[in-house]
């Protein structure tokens, strides 16, 4: 039986990966006319501007689940949890767009 830590866990992650797939194909639309040898302080606006909107896409996630399950006796530990989850999968996103 799944614990109600580990189903947090596998909830944010299953509903976090499409939403970062989701962002970044989004950048890669916005940046796809921008060229970086004569436009670099444009690609950077668009990269701070979709690193935004990962991160908030991915606070309501954690958000709307920490909601869900908010009788959980450990709802601080996800909570803490889910921003490292954060800051990793927003360090995935800004590496990903690095190595375009």
């Amino acid at each position: 039986m799944i614990s109600g830590n580990e189903q947090m866990q596998s909830e944010f992650h299953d509903r976090a990966t499409p939403a970062f797939f989701a962002v970044y194909r989004g950048f890669e639309n916005a940046a796809s006319n921008v060229s970086r040898r004569k436009e670099e302080y444009r690609f950077q606006q668009l990269k701070k501007l979709y690193a935004t909107t990962m991160e908030q896409e991915l606070q309501i996630i954690a958000r709307d689940i920490l909601v869900k399950y908010r009788a959980e006796s450990q709802i601080h530990e996800i909570d803490q949890m889910f921003h490292q989850f954060i800051k990793d999968y927003l360090h995935r996103f800004i590496q990903k767009i690095n190595d375009l």
